[in-house]
């Protein structure tokens, strides 16, 4: 099959109506030029092209080549700068799929403080336990999660979060520095499914103190747990920011803030690969700032 050149080289010297005024165009010699059109006929086993006195012409073979191969190379122009333009929206937007905490508890504070410069991050909700596996169903670009992606893809872990104990302002926990575990426990409480990390970090400090949950109940949603935290249906443990008209105080379990891991993964063969690491390189710095403060909060605060 002839090269695209070869074929651009052949409508060039038609358009011209010469085999140097096509030279010229292309930025080859004439005797180059002579050489491909010669190649090109013997290779189709026609005759294109009308030599000798007068103007160069196209044989009638040579007219309907010409008609197919400038429509050919219009496909072609479109079809390469499809590609490119495809290529260009990859490297500004990146397709991060997370639970829905994450993104608005971490995510969304990370591109209001220091999201200038990069790529747009089109987030996509997912359950926790199934973020890596439904980022690899969907074609996403990055996984971010209370759990690590499993072997074969790229992973970085952050500073950890802080999981927080969301009341009214007015309740007589409010003012505290930290919230102790029993003190917790003794509250009405609103729970996410197990499957969330600030469930699962409470359950695992909940056994580990031989304890119990007293009167709870258990929903699925972050944003439905922070609703009945308002309206006064209990204290729960999150890992999102308060509704307006509550706060969150960290849980603490003898004197230390009860933490959650976050992790990022991505597939190494991604073609934004390097677009992906700097975002996440970013993103760690944002954290690991944001928890480093809020500890240090917490510790001030329970000293005093």
């Amino acid at each position: 099959m002839p090269d695209l050149r070869v074929l651009a080289s052949f409508v060039a010297v038609v358009q011209e109506g010469s085999v140097s005024g096509g030279a010229r165009r292309v930025g080859i010699t004439q005797p180059a030029m002579s050489r491909q059109m010669r190649s090109l006929e013997d290779e189709l086993g026609v005759a294109l092209l009308v030599r000798g006195a007068g103007a160069l012409r196209t044989t009638p073979d040579g007219a309907r080549f010409y008609d197919r191969v400038s429509d050919l190379l219009a496909q072609a122009e479109q079809v390469i700068g499809r590609t490119k333009q495809e290529a260009e929206q990859r490297r500004t937007s990146l397709h991060v799929v997370a639970p829905s905490a994450t993104i608005d508890s971490a995510l969304v504070p990370f591109l209001a403080a220091d999201g200038d410069g990069l790529p747009v991050l089109d987030c996509e909700v997912a359950d926790p336990f199934r973020v890596f596996d439904d980022a690899r169903a969907r074609g996403a670009d990055l996984g971010v999660s209370t759990r690590p992606p499993a072997p074969g893809w790229v992973h970085r872990r952050f500073a950890d979060g802080i999981v927080r104990a969301h009341m009214p302002a007015a309740h007589p926990l409010a003012g505290r520095a930290g919230v102790e575990l029993d003190d917790l426990l003794a509250e009405h409480l609103v729970l996410l499914t197990p499957n969330s990390a600030a469930r699962r970090v409470l359950d695992e400090a909940v056994h580990a103190r031989g304890a119990t949950y007293g009167e709870h109940v258990v929903v699925r949603h972050p944003s439905i747990a922070r609703v009945l935290v308002r309206t006064g249906h209990g204290v729960a443990a999150l890992t999102d920011d308060p509704f307006p008209g509550c706060v969150a105080v960290p849980i603490v379990v003898e004197r230390e803030p009860l933490t959650f891991p976050l992790f990022a993964g991505w597939d190494p063969a991604n073609p934004n690969a390097e677009i992906i690491e700097d975002v996440v390189a970013r993103f760690g710095r944002h954290m690991r700032r944001t928890t480093r403060r809020r500890l240090q909060r917490v510790a001030r605060a329970l000293e005093d």
